[in-house]
């Protein structure tokens, strides 16, 4: 039984062997054959590859010139050394493996098979490698031929390939990236690249776009010609503009086209990059505009000639400094010279000698034109009386009306051209309308002049009434005469009462003539403003029953020149109005300070009343003007009171303007110079 497994163990191994030599035939068939090592050395030196030669043990039997120079070793220190201390010492180890493993099995293996190998030199540097391995014989005995080629430079060009490929794929992603179309064509306009963008803004995807002409497809219509353009391109090697397209849902999209030029080292063309971007939007929007801006510059020719066609002054001026934005016709015949637009008003006037006068014929200060108040204030200024002297001394009497226009007037209208910069702060704004009132002041001088006579020959009757009456009261008091019975009684005090009022009126109606005519001469005197209110208001506290009258002031002696009878007269004509239209009773204050920027002192005036209703406010200073409310309430009044009082005031050179809410009361303020004007 031994006898036939030690048979059958040399059967298998015969087998074995058999086979592997057969394998090894098989590996070896057209394998070159030598006869000598010497016949082999001879042939590597007629190779100009760097050749060498091992034998099955990896021992460096032969080698040629180029190998030598290749490593940098003489050829007594290569021969008869290990194939691997040609390497680099960290592959030794592991080639030794793969040595044996191609001995065991040698065959023909080519350059390029994708192996990452390295040499090292005799000075230690590496070197990339490329190898190929022929097996030889020699004498039966298998050697194999290491042709070895040096990569270093194919390595570079390849690692430069792949970051050039590298570089190229980021463009593309980026390109794609871009919300803008962007396509490369040739010279006939054959589209070679189609990006995301122009995906997205077409429709077409790249492979229905390639191979395409680009003006076919997208139906390019030019807003000059297509050889205008392509003459540029060549000239210039780029072009921009704006092209219409055509995209795949039948849309019509302007672009912004950007077009350069690429040509090769040689200068032939070779393709044109076109980069559009999408501005239908945008080009929709400047078309409104453009029809927005015609349309405006219509409505304000139309509106000019409007404005010309009217025989009063109309202009709109805005900041501080009252520059002018608008005027009509009227402005120029008003102001005897023509304003230029954005010139501020006080230049105006100074450059053609204009002045702004009261009926006096003394200047009016810049800050009380009503031009300015509007301006400054936010002050609605009515029927506000000025003598314009014009360049050449004619003199016009002239009603100012001015309105400030905030910039919620023009909320729900376009912004004026004037005020499109919003980084500029918003300016203030005015209307304002100058009136030539010459032929009314000549029917007005005939009317004052009338009602000054009749009230001037009032006086005379009024005061016999007056002193008639009392008199009769008086006497039958003291038991002269028949004594009166109680109704003779109430009539006599009804007289004495009805002149009060009828001699009141008189007065009221000869200081307005004299007003208009500018006969009222203030008699000025250095005077304590303080004890002066507090007189007024100690009158009030003792006949206002139902009021509280309270005067607040910290100050005990405010001195400046006015006229104190006129100054009584208006903070009288104020408390009595402040008590007379607060029926219901309540606190009526009195406030004075002195306010440093202007030196003024300013002295308030405040009830709860019934107030003024908003629509009649900016009226409310004209003559025989009164409130319906008051008048609803069944309340008497001339309607002159405010408008003396405004009047004397700025005949002060000082200012008069109310705060009011109807149903919650008013405010009225009054400010006195503490410095006398110079006029």
């Amino acid at each position: 039984m031994n006898q036939n497994h030690d048979a059958s163990d040399e059967f298998h191994h015969d087998h074995d062997a058999a086979a592997s030599a057969q394998v090894r035939r098989e590996n070896m068939a057209g394998v070159l054959e030598v006869t000598t090592l010497a016949t082999l050395q001879d042939l590597l030196h007629l190779s100009p590859d760097s050749l060498l030669v091992v034998n099955q043990d990896g021992t460096i039997v032969g080698v040629n010139e180029q190998m030598l120079s290749l490593f940098g070793y003489p050829q007594a220190e290569v021969i008869g050394q290990s194939l691997e201390s040609l390497l680099p010492t960290r592959y030794r180890a592991t080639h030794v493996t793969h040595r044996a493993t191609y001995t065991a099995a040698p065959r023909l293996r080519p350059m390029g098979v994708g192996l990452n190998l390295f040499g090292r030199r005799k000075d230690g540097s590496e070197f990339p490698v490329d190898i190929s391995l022929r097996p030889v014989l020699v004498k039966e005995t298998v050697h194999v031929i290491g042709a070895i080629r040096d990569m270093t430079i194919q390595r570079l060009l390849e690692q430069e390939r792949l970051q050039q490929a590298e570089r190229l794929r980021v463009q593309a992603d980026l390109i794609n990236l871009s919300r803008d179309a962007i396509f490369v064509r040739d010279p006939i306009s054959r589209i070679l690249s189609w990006n995301q963008g122009a995906q997205e803004l077409y429709g077409w995807t790249m492979q229905e776009a390639l191979g395409r002409i680009s003006h076919t497809l997208l139906q390019t219509r030019f807003l000059q010609s297509q050889k205008a353009i392509e003459d540029q391109l060549e000239r210039e090697g780029r072009w921009e503009g704006e092209l219409s397209h055509t995209c795949r849902d039948g849309r019509i999209v302007v672009v912004e086209s950007r077009q350069v030029l690429i040509r090769d080292p040689q200068g032939t063309i070779t393709a044109i990059l076109e980069i559009n971007r999408d501005i239908t939007e945008r080009k929709h929007v400047e078309q409104a505009q453009l029809q927005i801006h015609a349309t405006t510059l219509a409505q304000r020719a139309f509106l000019q000639h409007i404005l010309d066609l009217l025989p009063s002054s109309i202009s709109v001026v805005h900041g501080k400094d009252a520059r002018l934005l608008l005027a009509n016709h009227a402005s120029t015949l008003i102001w005897g010279a023509a304003w230029p637009l954005e010139q501020p008003m006080q230049a105006f006037l100074a450059s053609h000698h204009i002045a702004i006068v009261d009926q006096q014929g003394l200047p009016f200060s810049p800050e009380t034109w009503a031009t300015t108040r509007a301006l400054l204030h936010g002050e609605t200024v009515i029927q506000h009386q000025e003598v314009i002297r014009q360049p050449t001394g004619k003199t016009l009497p002239i009603l100012v009306n001015a309105v400030p226009l905030t910039s919620d007037s023009w909320q729900s209208v376009e912004a004026p051209e004037w005020q499109d910069d919003q980084a500029q702060k918003w300016e203030p704004l005015a209307l304002v309308l100058h009136q030539d009132v010459s032929a009314l002041k000549e029917a007005e001088y005939l009317k004052d002049e009338f009602i000054g006579i009749a009230a001037h020959e009032l006086r005379t009757p009024l005061a016999i009434l007056k002193a008639s009456a009392s008199s009769m009261m008086v006497q039958t008091a003291r038991g002269h005469g028949p004594q009166l019975a109680d109704w003779q009684q109430e009539m006599l005090q009804d007289i004495e009462q009805a002149t009060d009022r009828l001699t009141d009126l008189t007065e009221d109606l000869l200081d307005v003539t004299r007003l208009q005519a500018g006969q009222m001469v203030l008699q000025r005197a250095p005077t304590n403003v303080i004890s002066l209110v507090q007189r007024v208001v100690k009158r009030f506290c003792q006949s206002a029953s139902r009021h509280h009258v309270e005067l607040r002031t910290e100050r005990s002696i405010i001195e400046i020149s006015i006229d104190p009878r006129r100054i009584e007269q208006v903070l009288t004509n104020l408390l009595t109005n402040a008590i007379k239209y607060s029926p219901q009773g309540g606190p009526v204050i009195v406030q004075i300070e002195v306010q440093e920027r202007p030196q003024t002192v300013e002295i308030r005036v405040q009830d709860t009343g019934m107030g003024i209703p908003q629509h009649q406010q900016a009226q409310i200073f004209g003559r025989f003007m009164r409130a319906e409310n008051a008048k609803a309430a069944g309340i008497s009044g001339t309607g002159l009171g405010l408008y003396l009082c405004r009047s004397l005031v700025e005949q002060h050179g000082g200012r008069l303007w109310f705060e009011s809410e109807e149903g919650k009361g008013s405010t009225f303020f009054l400010t006195l110079p503490l410095i006398t004007p110079s006029h």
